[in-house]
């Protein structure tokens, strides 16, 4: 039987501990309150690139890959993705390595991530050639390509403009000709925005609610600098006069036929426990 608990530590983290006995697998999520709407003009893709370059190694766990080396040896996955405005990080395991004897386990590697990313010189050209790659894919996946219309559609000076993405050239090349150290980016990009008032995270485990928020605080889930960033509000839309009323043909990589329709409507964010959105779509 699941049982439930929400925690605020005095950082400012938000926890919702989940505690199930029967579950073959213990899990962990957490998501930052930023994405790619908010990367600096000058380097589009940057929020993408670290989430990319978190997995590389921190002041703890210096091996690149080693936390994910360590949940797919425990029979567990991890992941992560960049959206708009969020930023998540998930893993599943066994759960025995949820924590073992409350460090060393999954969890110290995992909040690893949100203290002291390393995020070295060697590993930052090399993880750009990974977001390289995965921007090269998305150029045969139909719904990339129509949102990247979407948002090139929009108001120039809108964030929603951007490229989220990223990729060698905007990453590395643009960056270098600008003066712009990549690495020094990303520093800045994590110091300023990886706050623990704008995260809140997720655990599963078989353990009681009192073992999972004793696990909670004995790990450094505190110790995540809180910051005082304040949530980004738009409080105009993409899409101005001149930008609506327009119709975009596209040729499709695959066999597709399909019809979009995009329309602005008013931010229903403070109505989300009625959901009125999911009447409209």
């Amino acid at each position: 039987m699941f049982q439930y608990r929400g925690l605020e530590l005095a950082n400012g983290l938000r926890v919702l501990l989940v505690s199930d006995p029967e579950t073959d697998k213990s899990a962990a999520s957490l998501d930052v309150n930023v994405g790619h709407l908010m990367d600096p003009w000058e380097l589009p893709g940057l929020a993408h690139f670290c989430e990319h370059m978190l997995f590389m190694g921190t002041d703890k766990y210096p091996s690149e890959n080693e936390y994910s080396k360590f949940i797919s040896s425990h029979g567990g996955v991890t992941n992560a993705y960049t959206s708009a405005d969020h930023t998540n990080y998930h893993f599943d395991i066994a759960p025995e390595y949820l924590s073992v004897s409350r460090a060393y386990g999954a969890l110290d590697r995992f909040v690893q991530f949100f203290l002291c990313p390393l995020f070295t010189e060697s590993a930052t050209e090399r993880e750009v050639r990974a977001v390289d790659s995965e921007f090269s894919n998305s150029l045969f996946n139909d719904q990339w390509r129509t949102l990247q219309l979407e948002r090139q559609a929009s108001f120039p000076s809108h964030d929603y403009c951007k490229f989220g993405t990223g990729n060698e050239k905007t990453l590395l090349l643009d960056a270098q000709e600008q003066g712009i150290e990549p690495r020094e980016a990303l520093l800045e990009f994590h110091n300023k925005y990886y706050s623990s008032d704008i995260m809140a995270c997720s655990i599963l485990g078989k353990e009681s609610l009192d073992e999972l928020e004793e696990m909670v605080t004995s790990l450094s889930f505190g110790d995540i600098a809180k910051k005082n960033v304040a949530r980004k509000i738009w409080d105009e839309g993409p899409y101005g006069e001149e930008e609506l009323g327009a119709r975009i043909e596209v040729v499709p990589v695959k066999d597709l036929r399909n019809l979009n329709l995009t329309f602005p409507i008013r931010d229903y964010r403070d109505d989300y426990r009625s959901t009125p959105t999911n009447y409209i779509c």
